[in-house]
């Protein structure tokens, strides 16, 4: 996997510890340009948060700790057909994509590998940053949430380190 690289300072740690890893731990998409973001938002009718814009400048969705958190991708014709079960943020608020009973304003970010979504709540969105939520698929409702997508991301990373080394390799649980 090719370095990532940031001038988002707050993004900074991501790609630091992202870096870290070895290939084929993380398959993480090529970033995408601002101009197709802005179509989506178009489209979506919603403003990302410039951080969130940033982020998939950076790396246009992907998975974490294969297999592990499915990161939604930006869908543009010139990426070919879309992909059985991918996650495109392009379908985010299509009825069929959507939990029950989930606000309209979760714009869904993420897929976690037991069936849960990681949304934005774009509620709380001010322009650079908002609120990240974990969709609780069984219960309906959120179980978790995070401050900011970077919270959430970084998050992300460190549970998984818990699990896998920089090389890939499964860590020994002691419980």
């Amino acid at each position: 996997m090719e370095k990532l690289f940031s001038n988002n300072e707050d993004l900074l740690p991501f790609v630091q510890e992202i870096n870290r890893y070895a290939e084929g731990v993380h398959s993480l998409n090529e970033g995408i340009d601002e101009s197709s973001i802005e179509d989506l938002e178009s489209m979506l009718k919603v403003k990302f948060p410039k951080v969130y814009k940033d982020f998939l400048q950076i790396c246009n969705g992907g998975e974490l700790f294969i297999p592990g958190t499915v990161i939604s991708e930006i869908y543009t014709t010139t990426s070919g057909p879309k992909q059985r079960g991918g996650s495109y943020l392009n379908d985010s608020f299509m009825i069929e994509r959507r939990r029950p009973g989930m606000p309209d304003t979760y714009l869904i970010i993420a897929d976690l590998n037991y069936g849960d979504t990681i949304c934005l709540d774009l509620d709380t969105n001010n322009g650079y940053e908002s609120t990240v939520v974990q969709w609780d698929r069984e219960a309906q409702e959120v179980s978790r949430s995070w401050g900011s997508f970077v919270e959430w991301i970084m998050d992300t990373l460190e549970e998984g380190a818990m699990l896998v080394d920089y090389e890939g390799n499964e860590k020994d649980l002691d419980f």
